[in-house]
């Protein structure tokens, strides 16, 4: 982990409120893990006072790149992807757990994995398919992608581009299969061969994606999305409630969780 002041390189518009930003930091990328994050700041000035959370969505070891995907909710965040190129941003990281890889999981030999994204969930998942596809056993990779509207899949092509096989759900139907993307999951471990599931995005999505990876008795780990002070697990304000009782610190513990570690139904009440 480390701090270092960076250059902004781009920030593109790549649907409505989300943006994709490149930005030069050596040190960090050489380090960075699919489903790690980094703790951005923009140096000398206390607005906004917080730092922001950003998972990793690419990580360019050799030319020092990074790309995160920020989506504009709110004061802090307008600030940050309105800064222009060549600004510098202080990010602290890479931060967090990363995904294990497929031979890491004991998911007998099945071959495919089972990538679900929802929303900006998508940027970790992009990390993880283009870490997988540099394996010397490169698993065969099944996608899923589900959003409210076509305009908010947002980066689809970095993740099919990194898949074998993509699926697509909206919830109004404009784009793939009308309805849930836990819909499509259904289909896809009815098929079998999954030596484990991979999920990011709403916490209510993630909740049934554990619920069904469980119940077809596949290894399942989510990365969560959470509001957080310090990134270092000091301030607490990122727990989530641990299966059998106690908490989780999302930044320190997490972000990416072993399905089975975490308390399900405190989170679907929340």
């Amino acid at each position: 982990m480390v701090s270092t002041e960076c250059e902004l390189l781009t920030s593109q518009l790549v649907a409505p409120d989300h943006y994709v930003m490149q930005v030069l930091a050596p040190e960090i990328a050489r380090e960075a893990l699919p489903g790690q994050f980094v703790h951005l700041r923009i140096p000398r000035t206390m607005d906004p006072l917080l730092r922001r959370p950003l998972s990793v969505m690419l990580a360019d070891k050799i030319h020092g790149h990074l790309r995160l995907l920020v989506r504009s909710a709110g004061r802090g965040t307008e600030i940050i992807v309105s800064l222009p190129p060549h600004a510098m941003l202080e990010l602290l990281g890479p931060l967090g757990s990363p995904f294990p890889m497929p031979d890491e999981v004991d998911g007998g030999s099945e071959k495919d994995v089972l990538l679900v994204a929802g929303g900006v969930g998508v940027a970790p998942l992009v990390c993880l398919a283009d870490a997988m596809r540099s394996l010397d056993d490169t698993p065969y990779i099944r996608s899923m992608f589900g959003a409210s509207t076509e305009d908010m899949l947002v980066c689809w092509t970095e993740l099919a581009a990194r898949s074998d096989e993509f699926y697509v759900a909206t919830e109004d139907g404009s784009a793939g299969e009308q309805g849930l993307i836990t819909e499509v999951l259904a289909g896809q471990l009815k098929r079998g061969h999954a030596r484990v599931v991979y999920g990011c995005g709403p916490a209510a999505m993630m909740a049934e994606v554990a619920r069904m990876s469980a119940e077809a008795g596949v290894p399942c780990y989510c990365s969560f999305e959470q509001r957080m002070g310090c990134g270092v697990g000091a301030c607490l304000s990122c727990a989530i409630g641990a299966a059998g009782g106690g908490y989780l610190r999302v930044c320190k513990d997490g972000p990416v969780f072993s399905a089975d570690r975490v308390d399900w139904e405190a989170i679907r009440n929340e």
